[in-house]
């Protein structure tokens, strides 16, 4: 098409109505995988959370049958000071599934949402003239008794 009056032709392009395909972002996939990639992967770190939270759980859900035999023994030798009746190994991963740091403390109550205290609690009512704390050892959380 020209234009007489500037002696210019003007061209139209056509216009498409084809829809624009959205990009879709590449995930890169780099050539090595580290052992340390996998474990800090979300979904291992949610899985281990609600395993850690059963196992907590685990405490106050001890049974008279299981916790009777383990006292006995406690009786059978003399009834020593904080004695072993349960042992959970619990390691907070190094970033928590909302990607915050926590010690064990802190990590226990996130992923409860009870303290290693209320926990403890739950199985001292079961145990009313036996006194029942915990200790950490490195991973481990122990719960022991004591005589009252």
């Amino acid at each position: 098409m020209s234009d007489p009056s500037t002696n210019t032709i003007v061209v139209t392009e056509p216009v498409t109505t084809e829809p624009v395909q959205p990009t879709i972002p590449i995930e890169i996939i780099p050539d090595m995988l580290r052992l340390d990639d996998i474990m800090n992967d979300h979904s291992i770190i949610v899985v281990k959370e609600s395993a850690d939270k059963e196992l907590l759980e685990s405490i106050g859900g001890q049974t008279i049958a299981y916790l009777r035999p383990k006292l006995v023994e406690w009786v059978s030798r003399g009834l020593p000071y904080a004695y072993p009746i349960l042992s959970l190994n619990i390691q907070p991963p190094t970033k928590c599934s909302d990607g915050e740091s926590r010690d064990l403390t802190d990590y226990i109550t996130f992923c409860s949402g009870k303290t290693i205290h209320e926990h403890i609690a739950i199985l001292q009512t079961k145990l009313p003239d036996i006194k029942v704390s915990f200790a950490n050892f490195g991973g481990a959380v122990t719960v022991i008794v004591s005589k009252d």
